[in-house]
């Protein structure tokens, strides 16, 4: 027994050392994933607490099931909800986060901030569902946002208005909100709604450059086309009517007008080869009419509200929509097919804007945000906040970069994935900012509030640059105030103060000048005393020796005596500058350094004014003394700060004059060539007018023109008609005289034969009142049978035309008969193939089933052989324990002391070895048992299989069998006689 005891005790020890290696290898995995975020440690518990109870297999909301790593991969009816290493790209994280509808959970507490950066954290890591999982990688393709900002750019001149009109159609009496502004992409061109017309700006003078008239009502929106050539406003008047009118850009004449809506359009736009217009309503539609037929294209009806904004891409291949509702759709330009449904904002969408390479569309929207969209895989790239309340506008820059304004009064500058640009010096304006569009130079944009201001901004800065009126005076009123400062500019000219200078003036001048020139030596000198006696008094100041204070004092007396003449020469030049100088900067400094002064002086009056009170006897008569100089100084400086201060503005006022008369030449010019301009646009108002009346002349000679030459060929074909009845009236008076003379015998042979019918005449009579009662009878009779016949005609001709039309529509019916009897017979063939495919796929289906249910109860035959064998085994091992344990008792010291040890011997050895071959057996049942159930298990799993296929074939052929069937349904035409 002490032999056998240290062999478990070497066990337990190798046991311990692997446990320990064990536990040491899993710490270091622990240590080396700690930062690894895995569904099924970190995910899952968090989607169990929060989203298993509506997304599960049972209930899976929205076809989306999280209970499970690979059912979360696969996503829901809308698909996929994660998108590896794009948190902001996954519906998961951003309807939790509530980025995006619908939120989730719709009800209950919603996720915390911990575990939504958990979440996000998970999905930038590449969705880990385990420890040892490898990292996904995002099955989007990566959104490229390089932009060239010279694509596109169409070759030759850009277009800009000539000889066109610039009287406003009407000036209210104040200004009203910009609803649209438009700038052309390749020139300096900007187009302001205003009421009744739309004003065109040349932006680099910031003058009027043309006015197209839409008396019909007001702009709602305004777009230039792709190349600048043409003008497209969308508008209308509220409740009446609505419709897109497009002008040519160079002569301002109108192209065409498309819709006829029953209320404003809010928004049009022209594709690039300007042949189509789309048209946004407040009828839920988009509507696309073709620009040279007036044809409607198409309509897309898919909006659930009003539609705000309709926008072609650059490129003319996309048609972008937008809807109070929120929804930013997308549809192909071609045909109105819908190519992305992007998303949803929660309040109504404001504008639309696309990139110039048609790359990325932005949207903006009253709940105060602004989406970017990547068009190439229809994803968000960003979605921020801006402006509080609601974000009005946005609009793209030549480089790419995005502008927006808003309910707050400022307009903003953004990269693509919405991080701001600061803008130094932006600022706020007085109301809402409604538009915002960038200018071609890029330099610039302009922003249009509700109050009717024009506003130009540095695009860097966003400093305030300069405004134009969207509510331009008349041209007369235009030209009388050019001419008003023109005069006053002249006035100004021959004014006294431009005079050239009289030698009294130049003697002053060279005074002055000369005064300034010995003073600033004055002044070097006097300062170089002052400091000497400075240190002088610091250095009496310091000292307590008596007669060393009283040389100090004397040295200081002596600098005193020696700077007095300077001081003197100084301050009278100082006096005479100050009322006869001719240097503002020497001046101001001058009157600064006075009003210092009396204000130190008045300091020192209130001290000595305090001292006064509480001193007496001499020191009060010192006090005095002190206060009376103290007084005398200050009404010297007051009387010296009024004469500097007049000199100080008369210079002033004459420096601003001679700016005036600097620049007045320069003005003038320009004013004189503005009222010329301004003259000419006025008289060119009414050669546009008569040039459109003759326009309309024109157009009435040309149909005037027109039906004369109908006229014409009229005439022709009369006379050609006229010919041939003149011949024939001929031929009749030729035969005329013939005609006469057989008359004439007629005549006389009737009187012979009137005579002879005397007799029959008095039978006639009698015979006649008998005719015209049987008359009367037959004319009743004729009357009912025309009737009769009229009926019978009319019916005959109305079916005869009913059959004609059943002929003509019953051809296309036949030969669709033709057709579709040989589509039907086809189909039938087809299904008859099918059905017969199905039964037999019926039988190897039962087939397949019979053999899985043999194979399955082979396996169970072959289990229950496995445990009989088994416990045969154990059976067998058991008896032979007990005969071992019998046959070791018999040779044992003891079994040698009994009577029966020779034979109990022998059977306790043939029991042990009837034991042995026992368990042997049992053992090799068991083997066998074993290797025969995975052999029935495989055989169990392929039976299985081969029927799951062929249940799979059997429901492709039903779904193959219902869909020939339902197809021939439908291929038998229903016939309407």
């Amino acid at each position: 027994m002490s032999a056998a005891v240290p062999a478990p005790r070497r066990w337990l020890s190798r046991r311990f050392l692997v446990l320990a290696a064990a536990v040491a290898f899993a710490g270091a995995v622990r240590a080396q994933d700690a930062e690894k975020l895995t569904y099924d440690d970190h995910i899952r518990p968090v989607l169990e607490n929060k989203c298993f109870s509506c997304h599960n297999p049972d209930k899976k909301k929205g076809g989306l099931d999280l209970s499970s790593y690979a059912a979360l991969l696969a996503g829901g009816g809308g698909g996929a909800v994660v998108d590896a290493g794009n948190p902001a790209g996954s519906r998961l994280w951003t309807c939790s986060a509530k980025k995006e509808e619908p939120f989730m959970p719709p009800e209950g507490a919603p996720l915390d901030a911990k575990d939504l950066t958990l979440l996000s954290k998970w999905i930038a890591g590449g969705l880990l569902q385990a420890k040892g999982s490898v990292a996904r990688k995002s099955s989007q393709p990566k959104v490229d946002l390089a932009f060239d900002a010279a694509a596109g750019k169409p070759a030759g001149p850009a277009a800009r208005p000539t000889d066109v009109l610039l009287e406003p159609v009407i000036v209210t009496p104040r200004t009203t909100a910009i609803t649209a502004l438009a700038a052309s992409p390749w020139t300096s061109l900007l187009a302001v709604a205003s009421p009744k017309q739309v004003l065109l700006y040349d932006t680099d003078t910031r003058e009027l450059a043309g006015i197209f008239p839409y008396p019909e009502g007001y702009a709602r929106s305004l777009k230039f086309s792709a190349n600048g050539s043409l003008l497209i406003l969308g508008g209308g008047r509220g409740g009446k009517f609505g419709h897109a009118v497009v002008w040519d850009v160079r002569t301002g004449r109108r192209v065409t007008e498309l819709g006829k809506e029953f209320d404003q359009v809010m928004s049009a736009d022209i594709t690039p080869d300007h042949r189509k217009v789309a048209l946004a309503t407040n009828t839920k539609k988009v509507k696309c009419y073709d620009t040279a037929s007036g044809e409607l294209l198409y309509t897309i009806a898919k909006h659930t509200e009003w539609v705000t904004g309709a926008d072609f891409s650059p490129d003319g291949i996309l048609l972008a929509t937008a809807d109070r509702n929120g929804n930013v759709m997308v549809w192909e330009a071609d045909n109105g097919g819908e190519f992305y449904n992007l998303g949803q904002h929660k309040g109504a969408v404001t504008d639309l804007a696309w990139r110039a390479d048609s790359n990325v569309l932005a949207s903006c929207a009253a709940d105060g945000t602004i989406t970017t969209w990547e068009l190439k895989t229809g994803k968000r790239v960003a979605n921020w906040s801006a402006h509080g309340a609601a974000v009005q506008s946005v609009a793209f820059t030549p480089d790419g970069r995005l502008l927006s304004c808003g309910n707050d009064g400022t307009s903003a500058l953004w990269s693509v994935d919405g991080k701001r640009v600061p803008q130094a010096q932006a600022g706020k304006q007085a109301d809402v900012v409604s538009k915002v569009t960038a200018l071609a130079d890029g330099k610039t944009y302009v922003t249009g509030n509700w109050l009717g201001e024009v506003r130009f901004h540095d695009v860097a800065t966003g400093r305030d640059l300069t405004q134009v009126p969207s509510n331009p005076p008349r041209l007369a009123d235009r030209i009388a105030a050019a001419q008003a400062r023109l005069a006053e500019l002249i006035t100004l000219q021959s004014s006294p103060a431009a005079a050239a200078p009289t030698p009294a003036q130049v003697a002053a001048r060279a005074a002055a000048a000369a005064a300034q020139a010995r003073l600033a030596p004055l002044q070097t000198q006097i300062a170089a005393g002052n400091q000497e006696r400075e240190a002088l008094r610091a250095k009496r100041e310091k000292t307590t020796d008596v007669a060393a204070r009283a040389e100090l004092a004397k040295q200081m007396a002596a600098i005193r005596e020696r700077l007095a003449p300077a001081v003197a020469a100084a301050d009278k030049d100082r006096a005479f500058l100050r009322t006869e100088g001719f240097d503002l900067a020497w001046l101001q400094g001058e009157l600064a350094d006075l009003t210092a002064r009396a204000a130190e002086t008045t300091k020192t009056i209130d001290y000595w004014t305090k001292q006064k009170e509480k001193v007496k006897g001499a020191e009060l008569a010192s006090a005095t003394k002190a206060l009376e100089a103290q007084q005398k100084a200050a009404a010297f400086y007051r009387e010296e700060v009024a004469k500097t201060t007049a000199r100080v503005e008369l210079l002033a006022g004459q420096e601003r004059l001679a700016a005036q008369l600097r620049t007045a030449a320069d003005e003038i010019a320009a004013l004189r060539v503005r009222i010329v301009a301004l003259q000419a646009a006025e008289f060119n108002v009414t050669v546009l007018s008569e040039r459109d009346k003759l326009a309309k002349l024109e157009a009435e000679i040309a149909d005037a023109l027109a039906g004369r030459e109908d006229n014409l060929k009229a005439r022709e074909a009369a006379l050609a008609k006229v010919e041939p009845a003149r011949r024939e009236a001929d031929r009749l008076a030729a035969a005329v005289p013939g005609e006469e003379t057989v008359v004439a015998k007629l005549q006389a042979a009737l009187a012979d034969l009137d005579k002879s019918l005397t007799p029959l005449r008095l039978e006639e009579s009698a015979a006649a009142a008998k005719v015209e009662a049987q008359a009367k009878l037959v004319a009743e009779a004729e009357a009912n049978l025309t009737e009769f016949l009229k009926r019978r005609d009319t019916e005959v001709a109305a079916a005869k035309a009913a059959i004609e039309d059943y002929a003509r529509a019953m051809r296309p019916v036949r030969l669709r008969l033709t057709d579709v009897a040989a589509q039907l017979e086809a189909s039938a063939k087809q299904l008859k193939d099918l059905k017969a495919a199905q039964e037999t796929a019926t039988r190897d289906l039962a087939t397949a089933t019979a053999a899985v249910a043999t194979a399955e109860s082979a396996a169970a035959e072959a289990a229950l052989a496995l445990v009989g064998a088994k416990v045969a085994a154990d059976l067998a091992a058991a008896n032979l324990a007990a005969a071992t344990q019998t046959l070791e008792s018999a040779r044992s010291f003891r079994g040698y002391l009994t009577f029966r040890h020779a034979a109990g011997l022998a059977e306790a050895e043939a029991a042990v070895a009837a034991a042995e071959a026992v368990r042997r057996r049992a053992q090799a049942a068991v083997a066998a048992a074993e290797a025969a159930v995975p052999r029935s298990r495989d055989e169990i799993a392929r039976r299985s299989a081969a029927a799951a296929d062929f249940r799979r074939k059997l429901a492709e052929l039903g779904t193959e069998v219902a869909k020939n069937e339902q197809g021939v349904g439908r291929s038998r035409p229903s016939v309407t006689t």
